[in-house]
């Protein structure tokens, strides 16, 4: 996995990072992911954007990280905000109903909205 890093400026002396990903996000790469992510939150910041259009695959390991990574910023007070979800990383969101969870913006064409239920929670028993 390929992670760009940019600090996009700062609010109330914090800053704010935007990060790019690309490739395979997974159990592979998750030590330089940690890492890196590591390294951003030692920095205390407000808000971290992350762009995930250019991942081609991901696994549990990555999805397990960014829950993480979201209750960190609901228990410290800063802001994640994930962006462009590929169709991998919906699956997943699809499969344990992460969407309340994370509540991102989720765009999906029309041709692929019939691939994915969204439904988790909303069904009546």
């Amino acid at each position: 996995m390929e992670i760009k890093v940019s600090e996009l400026g700062q609010k109330n002396s914090r800053p704010i990072f935007h990060l790019d990903l690309s490739g395979e996000a997974s159990i592979y790469y998750a030590s330089d992911w940690k890492s890196k992510l590591q390294s951003l939150l030692d920095k205390n910041p407000i808000r971290i954007e992350i762009d995930t259009s250019a991942l081609e695959k991901v696994d549990s390991s990555f999805v397990q990280s960014l829950i993480l990574l979201k209750k960190d910023s609901l228990y410290k007070s800063w802001d994640l905000v994930i962006l462009n979800h590929p169709n991998c990383l919906l699956e997943f969101y699809d499969l344990y109903g992460l969407i309340g969870f994370f509540q991102d913006r989720i765009r999906v064409s029309k041709k692929d909205s019939s691939s994915f239920k969204f439904s988790y929670g909303l069904e009546k028993v």
